[in-house]
């Protein structure tokens, strides 16, 4: 009877056992986060464009050498060790034991290979122009060398323009367009045309597995839409929230809301090859006739400022000292007068953000008052990306994002000559002396004098107005408060790597 009593007792305890991991399981396989934003990337691949809504999801695929901690500060990723040999040789042990989604493991062959490919694409070919040559010393060393020593070297090394990528995987033909596999703690599932991207968690992940089982990325282009989808739960994490539905997140007590600045800066991009912009007179007019303070209040509810520069305050080498350029209709006028200009009228291209359509109707409106035309054209956002990039415009409506926190990435594409079209200088603007302040800046190595160069750099670029810098805003994003561990990016390029649902 005793026996028979223990073989009961053994087998009620296996059966607890066995119900207590299955309920773990089940538990685990029901953390799903989807998260929303207005745009759908036009490709995955992340050599190919410093875009936000294309690199906010490849990150999730990728890792870089480097990361950037939330003080500015940079410290190894895919790297275990780095080394400075002198100032154009720089050494790079890497991890070891670290898995690409395939199960391959990360070998030097695939970092020398990768940076090879950078210098081929739109997007990461600026990260590394500076690169000479990257040699592979063993399985696990690479030594990169410089044509001109770098300060920004490791800030780009930590930006998702340079991720790395998997050697054989891209040479068997693979399109990481649509089919990206990296290091990255989420591995794809479904494309799904790039409107609802479906990815699941790699458990072989070096910095250790997510603790959510599914990570779903939509394009839900309409904010109401996208507020919509929050409110009902259909959705868990909206990102670029316009400023009037921030504020029903913060009445519902189901919604946390996250607005914080950012590294970015809005502006028009004046296309100064093109009539009427060839005119720097009537390109400053544009500075005088716009009431960016009114943008600011009436659309963002405050939560911005006003820009003197196209580098954000909170980017290393902003200069402070610059001179605003007031609202004042009539001095536009005098200098629209002064211009000569007879055709006073153009198209500004926006993209499908109601945000953005509602900044170029205040926009539209001011400039009437000074005599100026402006037709607003709305373009989807890959074929506004392919006609700015290609110079199919006269104008256009945008923003940039410092993903580095340094000017270099904010001065050096958008506005150095060497960047003209798609790696970012779509104003198509030539400045020798703007050249010369900026790329100084790259190889001089105290702050104080990367400071002086940047400094000049946004005087001239002031004086120059290839760009009418308008603000720099909040970003808002609504949050359904059972998802713990969001950390927010100022460039908003956000991981989600720390995600967990109560």
């Amino acid at each position: 009877m005793k026996k028979i009593f223990y073989l009961l007792l053994l087998l009620s305890l296996f059966l607890v056992a066995c119900g207590e991991k299955k309920s773990d399981t089940t538990s685990t396989e029901n953390k799903i986060v989807t998260v929303a934003q207005g745009a759908k990337p036009k490709s995955l691949d992340p050599y190919m464009y410093n875009s936000i809504p294309d690199l906010m999801v490849s990150r999730q695929f990728y890792n870089t050498l480097f990361s950037r901690e939330k003080d500015g500060t940079i410290v190894p990723e895919l790297a275990e060790s780095y080394e400075y040999k002198n100032d154009k040789e720089l050494d790079i042990v890497l991890k070891k034991g670290v898995k690409f989604h395939d199960g391959s493991e990360l070998t030097a062959d695939d970092v020398v290979f990768s940076f090879e490919r950078m210098k081929d694409k739109p997007g990461s070919s600026i990260m590394i122009e500076e690169i000479d040559k990257v040699e592979k010393v063993n399985d696990y060393e690479i030594k990169i060398l410089l044509k001109n020593s770098s300060s920004p070297l490791l800030f780009n090394l930590a930006h998702p323009l340079t991720s790395i990528v998997n050697k054989k995987y891209v040479e068997a033909g693979n399109d990481l367009n649509i089919a990206p596999m990296g290091t990255g703690a989420f591995k794809l599932v479904a494309y799904n045309d790039g409107e609802k991207i479906e990815m699941e968690a790699f458990q072989d992940y070096f910095e250790g597995a997510p603790k959510i089982q599914k990570l779903i990325i939509r394009s839900i282009p309409e904010d109401t839409s996208r507020l919509a989808a929050l409110e009902t739960g259909e959705i868990d994490i909206a990102t670029g929230l316009a400023p009037i539905n921030a504020q029903t997140v913060e009445a519902n007590d189901k919604l946390e809301l996250i607005s914080e600045p950012t590294t970015a800066t809005e502006y028009i991009c004046l296309n100064v090859e093109k009539a009427p912009f060839t005119n720097k007179e009537f390109r400053q007019a544009l500075n005088y006739a716009i009431d960016k303070k009114s943008i600011v209040d009436s659309i963002f509810s405050g939560k911005g400022k006003v820009a003197k520069s196209i580098v954000n305050p909170n980017v290393f080498g902003y200069y402070d000292g610059l001179e605003e350029y007031p609202f004042n209709p009539e001095k536009a006028k005098e200098l629209i007068e002064k211009s000569g200009v007879k055709d006073k009228s153009f198209s500004l291209y926006v993209n499908d953000s109601p945000v953005r359509l509602q900044v170029a109707q205040i926009i539209q409106a001011n400039l009437k008052d000074v005599g100026i035309d402006m037709k607003i054209e709305t373009l989807e956002w890959g074929t506004y990306l392919q006609k700015t990039g290609e110079g199919d415009f006269t104008a256009y409506l945008g923003g940039w994002i410092s993903g580095t926190s340094d000017a270099d990435i904010v001065l050096y594409p958008l506005l150095d000559s060497k960047s003209i079209g798609f790696p970012g200088n779509r104003a198509r603007y030539s400045n020798p002396e703007f050249d010369k302040e900026v790329e100084m800046a790259r190889v001089v190595l105290t702050p104080e004098e990367r400071k002086e160069h940047y400094k000049n750099a946004q005087i001239i670029a002031r004086e120059d107005s290839p760009l009418i810098v308008l603000f720099n805003k909040n970003e808002n994003i609504g949050i359904n408060k059972r998802i713990l561990g969001f950390e927010y990016d100022p460039t908003t390029m956000h991981k989600f790597k720390n995600l967990d649902v109560k």
